[in-house]
């Protein structure tokens, strides 16, 4: 019995030595990490980091953002609050059978006099109307297609600048399209009357619309242009593009003088961010 006794006391004490590891094992508030837990915790830690959190917002922000929008530029029709169209002449074909250079600073006088004549009262006749005259200081062109008898021509005009005594101005050209049955019609409020113009058709009288670009109201999205603006006047057909710039003088001393108030008033219409 005695050296059973003292043959099970080490197996005994190696299985209370067993239980006493096992039992504060159990109640652990800790534990050795594995790497696959470190990789995780790393992981969430970096991304609760300022840097990592702005490129996670970037890239969100960067793959639920439409597609940037083609800006809108002096060679569409859009850029321009004002228009008319102007026939071409037989005269103006020269024997290269297209429309010579030079008949197009005619078409800058014509659109840029059309304006102040209409829309801001100007009487070149009148003598009582002050003694300040626009001279032409500067212009220039640029062309791009080329527009022939019997084309319809579309000028149109928008402000790029406006000083103290003088405006620049910017002038398009376009060969006027045939009207799409996307086309429609704008109605403009006059007093207790209402005139419906069709913006598609020929008229020699100025049509405003608003410009993508127009200080005076808010900037046009893609779609609103599409909205503002008929399908047949959103073609990118552009004959040529250019400024022409006047300074406002006295008549007899040729000095410069502010722009008188009510001219003023009409170009503060066509200004357009360029």
């Amino acid at each position: 019995m005695n050296n059973t006794s003292s043959t099970m006391a080490p197996i005994h004490r190696l299985v209370q030595l067993t239980n006493a590891l096992r039992a504060p094992a159990a109640g652990l508030t800790h534990f050795t990490p594995t790497p696959t837990t470190i990789t995780a915790t790393t992981a969430q830690l970096t991304a609760r980091t300022p840097a990592a959190l702005l490129t996670r917002n970037l890239a969100s922000a960067a793959s639920s953002s439409p597609p940037p929008q083609k800006p809108i530029t002096n060679k569409d029709r859009a850029f321009y609050p004002y228009s008319i169209d102007i026939q071409s002449r037989w005269a103006d074909n020269d024997q290269y059978g297209h429309m010579n250079n030079a008949h197009y600073y005619a078409l800058f006088d014509t659109i840029i006099n059309t304006f102040l004549i209409q829309e801001t009262g100007l009487d070149p006749h009148d003598q009582n109307q002050g003694n300040a005259i626009g001279v032409v200081a500067e212009s220039g062109c640029q062309y791009y297609s080329s527009v022939s008898f019997p084309d319809m021509i579309e000028a149109r005009l928008a402000v790029i600048k406006l000083g103290r005594s003088s405006v620049v101005y910017q002038v398009g050209i376009f060969k006027k399209v045939a009207t799409s049955s996307d086309d429609t019609t704008t109605t403009a409020s006059t007093g207790a009357n209402r005139i419906t113009r069709s913006r598609a058709s020929s008229s020699a009288v100025g049509v405003f619309s608003r410009a993508a670009t127009a200080v005076s109201g808010p900037v046009l999205t893609a779609e609103e242009v599409k909205k503002e603006f008929p399908a047949s006047q959103l073609v990118g057909d552009v004959a040529a593009t250019g400024h022409f710039c006047h300074v406002f003088v006295d008549k007899v001393s040729r000095r410069p003088v502010p722009i008188p108030a009510k001219i003023r008033t009409g170009l503060e219409l066509l200004q357009v961010v360029p």
